[in-house]
């Protein structure tokens, strides 16, 4: 059995991940297959990316039993390497949705949080539990929950390990939106994916790096990497496109040029 499976929709890549004997904890296979998959969809026409869990849930965490045996240096090499996936994921060039259903937790909710949005099913699940057992979550968890929640809602989370339902996720802005009722996650998912994928992807990625801005810089550097990343935008060939098939009352076509 593969360690996640992949579907194409359109222009839309729809990972799952596969280990649902376990609800889809992360191991060495699911991590390694992630990054294979990136690795093809960078090169690839696909404009958007869904992630989400086979069976019963999104992603339990990582595999503790797994966890356990790499011992010291391989938990820091573990570490290291998820940083760099989760980042990459966070800054991939295109928009990443997770689509999460049942639990999403320690780990789960740090991948969700690398993603672009976050659409959730109603019975979807939410935690950074790590403290209790004895250690923190590792997966840059305490830099992007934060981001999306605040410090004080992100401390919340951590230092009591409690889990919280999709209402409470969506009210504190841990999650963009739940599916409506009857709808599927994923298909709630692939929604959110056809409203976005027919921008431009040069004017996308340049909002998304400004707003990053926001939480690395002070405000004057953050309003400078605004000021460039607005130049770029309009000198592309999308938005002369753009602004031409408004004045003209038609409907765009970028070509994220």
């Amino acid at each position: 059995m593969t360690a996640i499976q992949r579907q194409d929709i359109d222009a839309c890549a729809i990972i799952t991940l596969n280990r649902p004997e376990v609800r889809n904890a992360m191991n060495a296979d699911i991590v390694g297959a992630l990054e294979a998959e990136l690795d093809a969809i960078a090169t690839s026409d696909i404009r958007a990316l869904i992630i989400t869990g086979g069976g019963k849930g999104f992603c339990a965490g990582t595999d503790l039993k797994e966890m356990l045996a790499l011992g010291y240096d391989g938990y820091q090499q573990r570490i290291a390497r998820m940083h760099a996936l989760f980042g990459r994921l966070r800054n991939f060039p295109c928009i990443s949705i997770a689509a999460i259903h049942g639990p999403a937790l320690g780990g789960g909710t740090e991948l969700a949080s690398a993603c672009t949005f976050r659409v959730a099913s109603g019975d979807a699940l939410f935690g950074l539990p790590e403290i209790r057992l004895g250690v923190m979550p590792c997966y840059g968890g305490t830099q992007t929950v934060a981001r999306l929640v605040g410090e004080s809602r992100a401390l919340d989370l951590m230092l009591t390990g409690r889990t919280i339902d999709a209402r409470e996720a969506l009210a504190m802005g841990l999650i963009n939106r739940i599916a409506e009722d009857g709808q599927g996650v994923v298909d709630a998912a692939l929604t959110l994916a056809g409203q976005i994928t027919g921008f431009s992807s040069v004017a996308q990625q340049a909002i998304r790096t400004a707003t990053a801005a926001a939480f690395d810089n002070d405000l004057e550097t953050g309003m400078a990497i605004e000021r460039q990343r607005a130049a770029r935008a309009f000198a592309s060939a999308d938005a002369r496109e753009g602004v031409s098939a408004f004045l003209d009352k038609r409907p765009p076509r970028f070509s994220d040029r």
